[in-house]
């Protein structure tokens, strides 16, 4: 009978070819996963800045066309962003100040445990040299010429070897003590400038602050008295309406085949847990009346000025500009045809093209836009069509 059994080592060598075409198909699917990750990004970074040009060409082209824009309404917006600008400033000198302060009280202490320690150290040089002196100052030379008892001298050289370095050691710790309190008063005194330039700093701003304030309180009055007429204010709204129409247009179609994020949630399945961008009551519902046939076509939030705005799921900073109407305004795209707006801000933290997670903070409640009051405006859109926060949001 002829032996069909298959040897060992004619096994090995039949898998070992299907092993190493496995692991080489496995680079291949890597490498093409990685190129194409690589590729997307690229086409992402090229569709963000074809949309920030898109965006100032539309924003030039609709400042061009519309006539009803009047010099107030001009005044009205840079008053505004250079409050904001301001405001920025403040608040970043704000946390320099409090960063200052912390890093002076650190250096105070440090400063404190420092004397301390030298007024120690002194202590114990001092105790050390009057133990030299009660040697009666006798060199070793002296002490190997006056041949006293072997065993006495050679305790004698050891106490004294033992009193010699301990003095060196002390003295040399003092000395870098002294040289590292020198160090830190000249640190504590450069903080200390510092922070007065910064508190200086501060003030001017806040004065420049107020004065962009009253600047914008009297632009404001103007305009609202050249729109007392109904006819005229209905007619402005539908004018910014129409603008926000416009740019929304424009990010859509610029948006429409960014990729976003593998581990992005679908907006969809988050319909009625979503959080809301602010805490506050609400002055102006979807759907109810804004003046003659316009409608809400999202919610106004009362909220405090400064108060943080927060984006209700993840998403890709699409619009972070001025427009009128809506003063400092942020639209975030989540993918799937859904986007959110928020609008009125003091300050916007957030750039065009910034990726963002749900409940990070984005903006600040302001009343950029023409508010009187401090508000956030907020809208939903779902395909291309406002839709009702109310269905979208928790309830409170």
């Amino acid at each position: 009978m002829f032996n069909t059994e298959v040897p060992r080592s004619a096994t090995r060598l039949r898998f070992k070819p299907s092993l190493f075409w496995l692991q080489k198909v496995l680079l291949i699917v890597v490498t093409l996963l990685c190129f194409t990750l690589t590729a997307n990004a690229d086409d992402n970074k090229k569709k963000l800045e074809d949309l920030k040009k898109t965006i100032a060409e539309l924003q030039r082209s609709l400042s061009a066309q519309n006539k009803e824009k009047t010099e107030l309404e001009i005044s009205l917006k840079a008053v505004e962003v250079q409050a904001s600008n301001l405001s920025a400033n403040i608040r970043s000198l704000h946390v320099k100040i409090t960063r200052e302060e912390a890093e002076l009280k650190d250096k105070a202490a440090e400063k404190h445990e420092l004397e301390q320690s030298i007024n120690q150290q002194s202590d114990a040089i001092i105790e050390q040299l009057r133990s030299a002196h009660k040697l009666g100052d006798q060199e070793p030379v002296k002490l190997l010429l006056n041949q006293e008892d072997p065993k006495k001298m050679a305790r004698m050289f050891k106490y004294y070897d033992y009193l010699l370095s301990a003095r060196a050691e002390k003295i040399d710790e003092y000395s870098a003590n002294v040289d590292k309190l020198s160090k830190i008063i000249q640190s504590i005194n450069k903080n200390k400038l510092e922070l007065i330039a910064s508190n200086k700093a501060l003030s001017l701003k806040n004065k420049a602050l107020k004065l962009r304030i009253t600047d914008r309180e009297k632009t404001l009055k103007k305009l609202q008295l050249s729109l007392a007429d109904d006819a005229k204010r209905l007619n402005r709204l539908q004018t910014q309406r129409s603008d926000l129409e416009d740019i929304l247009n424009a990010v859509e179609e610029a948006v429409a085949d960014l990729v976003l994020p593998t581990n992005s949630q679908p907006f969809a399945s988050r319909r009625g847990k979503l959080s809301w961008p602010a805490t506050g009551k609400l002055l102006k519902r979807y759907g109810s009346r804004r003046s003659g046939p316009m409608r809400w076509k999202g919610w106004l939030i009362d909220v405090k000025a400064g108060a943080p705005v927060k984006a209700i799921h993840q998403g890709r900073v699409v619009f972070s500009n001025y427009l009128r109407g809506f003063g400092l305004l942020l639209i975030l795209d989540h993918g799937d045809g859904y986007m959110t707006l928020y609008g009125h801000n003091q300050e916007l933290l957030k750039d065009t093209g910034d990726w963002v997670q749900s409940n990070e903070q984005i903006a600040r409640v302001g009343n950029t836009g023409g508010l009187t009051r401090s508000a956030l405006y907020f809208e939903v859109r779902s395909q291309g069509k406002p839709a009702n926060p109310k269905l979208w949001l928790s309830q409170k």
